[in-house]
């Protein structure tokens, strides 16, 4: 799982031109943690211990899911990495999704769970671009939300 997960971050880089645009002349920005969800995600990075922690915070905080539109009932924005990979994108805060998307992108607030809900059976990306960021395959997802996840934390 690991080997994958690694090739979609790299894929991400290379196929998601609007998020690569974003950050053309940039490398990645480190995080700078603004809430009590990003320091424990910085943390887990390197602490092992905290992971669970992280996981059980990121589903009762409030997140920032993209969007595809600005309509009322719109489906979250999928890239697509790889053939036959799609991936919504999770911030942990606005300012995370502005520094990526831009601050017009079509967005919601929620929390991690029911934005892990909505994205259920895709890949998804916590903080795309950012350092860290998290990429979950769509069983880890699913592990997420039934609380059997044991490894899929945080990377640089």
């Amino acid at each position: 799982m690991h080997r994958r997960t690694l090739l979609l971050t790299a894929a991400v880089a290379l196929a998601a031109p609007r998020l690569a645009a974003a950050q053309a002349d940039m490398p990645a920005l480190e995080i700078d943690p603004q809430n009590e969800l990003e320091e424990v995600f910085v943390q887990a990075v390197d602490r092992r211990d905290l992971r669970a922690v992280f996981r059980r915070r990121l589903l009762q905080s409030r997140v920032v899911l993209a969007l595809a539109s600005n309509a009322p009932d719109s489906p979250p924005r999928e890239i697509s990495p790889s053939e036959g990979v799609h991936a919504g994108l999770i911030f942990t805060g606005t300012q995370r999704m502005d520094t990526v998307l831009g601050p017009m992108a079509p967005r919601v607030s929620l929390t991690g769970r029911a934005a892990l809900e909505r994205l259920r059976g895709r890949h998804v990306i916590v903080n795309a671009q950012l350092v860290p960021m998290l990429v979950l395959e769509p069983e880890d997802v699913a592990a997420y939300l039934d609380g059997s996840a044991t490894s899929a934390g945080p990377a640089q």
